[in-house]
């Protein structure tokens, strides 16, 4: 499957039917997801491997995992209606992974690979360090979004090296965000984000 085929798969899936301005449901672009998850798959990090979706929401980047041939999936997040419509998803498509209800705070997991669409911290009390701080435990290589700014990159490779970690990639990529709560005032906002790959210290 090349990238583009990936793309317009995850164009097909059901999103967000009422997302919860509190918990940042923003749904990941389709564009933006592939290029992603393509990106560790051609690093030899998908095919194979198991698979951690942080914040999972409608499940875009597990069933991308899952369509390039990891070994295990598993997609975790706190709103159930996010995860019913991810099992809809995956279900419709014959496609296996294991979505799991739970608050990703209060996870334990060690995979190989983890991407993680957390929320910000704009809206809610919660901000994307915490979440990242779990995920960077949970996997031996990260792939995570978070807004683009230099100040808060760097705070956040303060987070990283404190967990002995090192980030090996940071790009930056649009985020386009449709009208869906009462207080968006265009029919679409772009935000830039910054993807942050981190892994493994090397020795």
């Amino acid at each position: 499957m090349k990238q583009k085929d990936l793309e317009i798969f995850l164009s097909r899936l059901k999103t967000f039917q009422k997302p919860k301005v509190s918990l940042e449901q923003y749904q990941i672009p389709p564009r933006l997801a592939a290029m992603i998850v393509y990106r560790a798959y051609l690093l030899g990090e998908i095919e194979k491997k198991s698979v951690l979706d942080l914040c999972c929401g409608t499940g875009s980047f597990s069933i991308a995992a899952k369509l390039l041939g990891a070994r295990e999936v598993f997609g975790v997040d706190i709103d159930w209606s996010a995860i019913k419509i991810a099992n809809e998803n995956s279900s419709k498509f014959n496609i296996y992974v294991e979505w799991i209800l739970s608050d990703v705070l209060k996870t334990n997991f060690k995979v190989d690979t983890a991407f993680m669409n957390s929320p910000f911290g704009i809206q809610g009390k919660t901000r994307d360090k915490f979440f990242l701080e779990i995920a960077l435990r949970s996997a031996k290589t990260l792939y995570s979004i978070h807004l683009y700014n230099e100040e808060n990159i760097k705070f956040l490779k303060r987070i990283v090296e404190k967990h002995n970690k090192q980030i090996s990639e940071i790009f930056k990529a649009e985020f386009e965000i449709p009208k869906i709560f009462k207080f968006h005032k265009k029919r679409y906002h772009i935000i830039n984000v910054a993807i942050i790959k981190t892994e493994n210290k090397k020795n």
